[in-house]
């Protein structure tokens, strides 16, 4: 386990980063029997940025009370987090290959108080933010300088218990929150336009009164920029960054596609995958 800080990382390390675990979430993915793995690699470059480029947080220290707080919320997108804990140094990253196991505490839905570095229970969509809310929120009256980043997805936006916790933060002027959405356009039944259509999702956010910013959530300069300027020093407001993101993002045959909601990869589509990470198109 690491003994200081995480170092910040910019933009092409954080792209570097990024890529890797892709290819451990495949790995692991396809040894461990399947996993929600469409959701995490849209969702890994902002996940990324977020750990090694803005949250200040120590393996060796994980409940140092100043540390900045990651909050998961779609929990099923565990596995990319447990990807980040392990290369942090958050626990053995042997115990990855556990994942779903009887008895091991890598759940596929990701549940506080089983390994360092998971601050929340994110089983039941749209319970998070509020939990990101009331953490600020005692940060803020305890005159605490750490910040609290939630991680969330676009399919949950259609919870109105997300909108309660929008308008205190609102209300409360938490610039100590930021918050994150990966907007992959799906959720279980199918795309989020048909299922319960919540766009414009930035428009929306503003007139709560957040600071808002859109983009490319698999452009990590864009959302490295993005971060920059709702982690500022001078924010005033709870910040929102909406990244527009492709499901399945990096494998040809899951973007996009929604029968790949729940991924069980075999041999010949691991190989495949990973030839797509690696820009060997030549390969079967």
């Amino acid at each position: 386990m690491g003994a200081s800080p995480l170092p910040r990382m910019g933009p092409a390390e954080l792209e570097d980063k990024a890529a890797a675990l892709r290819r451990l979430l495949i790995d692991v993915a396809h040894r461990t029997g399947g996993a929600y793995l469409a959701q995490a690699l849209s969702g890994i470059d902002m996940m990324t940025a977020v750990h090694y480029g803005f949250a200040d947080g120590d393996a060796a220290h994980p409940d140092r009370p100043d540390r900045d707080r990651f909050l998961l919320s779609p929990g099923h997108y565990a596995l990319a987090l447990y990807a980040v804990l392990a290369d942090r140094g958050y626990f053995d990253r042997d115990l990855l290959w556990t994942f779903k196991d009887d008895g091991s505490p890598l759940e596929l839905a990701s549940h506080r108080g089983t390994v360092p570095g998971v601050e929340a229970s994110g089983g039941s969509l749209g319970q998070v933010l509020s939990v990101g809310v009331g953490m600020a929120l005692h940060a803020r009256l305890r005159a605490k300088a750490h910040r609290v980043f939630v991680f969330m997805s676009d399919g949950e936006q259609d919870e109105g218990q997300i909108w309660e916790a929008a308008a205190s933060a609102a209300h409360y002027r938490l610039s100590n929150l930021v918050a994150v959405i990966d907007a992959n356009g799906f959720q279980v039944d199918g795309p989020t336009r048909e299922v319960m259509d919540m766009e414009p999702l930035g428009d929306k956010y503003r007139a709560f009164g957040w600071d808002v910013v859109e983009c490319d959530g698999n452009d990590m300069t864009a959302v490295a920029a993005g971060l920059g300027r709702l982690c500022a020093p001078a924010a005033t407001r709870p910040g929102m960054l909406v990244g527009r993101t492709v499901r399945g993002k990096g494998v040809s045959f899951m973007e996009g596609n929604p029968a790949f909601h729940y991924a069980r990869l075999d041999g010949s589509q691991r190989d495949r995958a990973v030839a797509d990470l690696s820009g060997d198109t030549d390969a079967v």
